[in-house]
């Protein structure tokens, strides 16, 4: 026989959100990044995914010098075109780059 651990059943609060019982909501943190990421649109998954390669953040955007802020934009947008001019007309393309 196998052991392992038990979790806590979930349980639902006032405004529909599930988290484990007897937790706080700090303890769901990894489940609170999972949830926003699902909740992405596939852009902001995209670019999220970007930053992330980069090394950077949203907040690390935020302590940028303009200049330094419009040479990241520039490189996302060149990475994210490059994606979609790459992948189109594969299933599953999520924006018109005719456009």
């Amino acid at each position: 026989m196998t052991t392992g651990t038990l979790k806590k059943p979930l349980t639902a609060d006032a405004s529909g959100s599930t988290q484990a019982a007897g937790g706080n909501p700090s303890d769901g943190t990894i489940e609170q990044e999972f949830l926003k990421y699902a909740q992405m649109s596939p852009m902001d998954r995209m670019r999220a995914n970007i930053l992330k390669s980069m090394g950077l953040s949203e907040q690390d955007l935020k302590t940028m010098t303009p200049d330094q802020l419009a040479a990241v934009e520039q490189k996302i947008k060149q990475l994210i075109e490059q994606s979609l001019q790459k992948n189109a007309g594969k299933a599953g393309q999520a924006v018109d780059i005719s456009a």
